[in-house]
């Protein structure tokens, strides 16, 4: 007998959370974060998601600036936090680059394929998102909440591809919606996460924190 997945059907059953989902691939996205404090920051780019390199690096624009985030995975800190690099051209791309070296918590992860069902998702329901996938089936919505203090939902299409993921957390109220499109799947070039900055260097100039790159 087949379930329902539509919130008040009488026949309701809520799914288990699937095995794998995609975790390797490059995409276009549009990200929103805001919190509490008046901040309200939109940005687009793109973002190339490897896993079996250890790395994930979003490029970005916004108000002028054009910026390569690269992060590392395969040196990550004892208290969570992942190095990141950041390669600036400000305030046009005519200037000269600068760099600069984070460590920070990603507010975009980079994830094992079992990240759902590792951390027992719950499954939250079936919800249309008309920005990208208008006229397309619904998505699937999964939450986890991810280092114990944020809230993670994660959104599938039917090919258990991730196409957005929204976080929050109550520090300073913070929101971030990532929208993918464009996806292409599979391990993107290794060359693509050539570190933009020499290694080791600069000095980190801040510690713990999050970025929305």
């Amino acid at each position: 007998m087949e379930f329902s997945n539509n919130l008040f059907a009488g026949d309701f059953r809520a799914p288990q959370p699937p095995n794998s989902i995609l975790a390797e691939y490059q995409a276009a996205y549009v990200q929103h974060k805001w919190d509490g404090t008046g901040i309200s920051h939109v940005a687009s780019g793109m973002i190339y998601a490897g896993l079996s390199e250890g790395h994930l690096r979003m490029d970005v624009t916004y108000d002028g600036i054009v910026a390569s985030s690269l992060f590392d995975y395969t040196k990550a800190n004892s208290d969570g936090t992942v190095p990141n690099y950041v390669y600036t051209l400000s305030p046009s791309t005519a200037s000269t680059g600068s760099c600069a070296l984070y460590n920070v918590t990603p507010a975009y992860p980079l994830f094992p394929p079992t990240i759902l069902a590792d951390y027992h998702a719950t499954f939250a329901g079936l919800v249309n998102d008309n920005l990208f996938y208008a006229n397309r089936e619904p998505l699937q919505t999964w939450d986890i909440l991810f280092g114990g203090m944020i809230s993670v939902r994660f959104f599938l299409d039917n090919n258990n591809t991730l196409v957005r993921m929204d976080f929050s957390s109550p520090e300073r109220s913070t929101f971030t919606t990532t929208r993918l499109f464009n996806i292409v799947r599979g391990k993107p070039a290794s060359n693509l996460f050539a570190n933009p900055c020499p290694t080791g260097s600069p000095t980190p100039t801040t510690s713990g924190g999050s970025r929305s790159i």
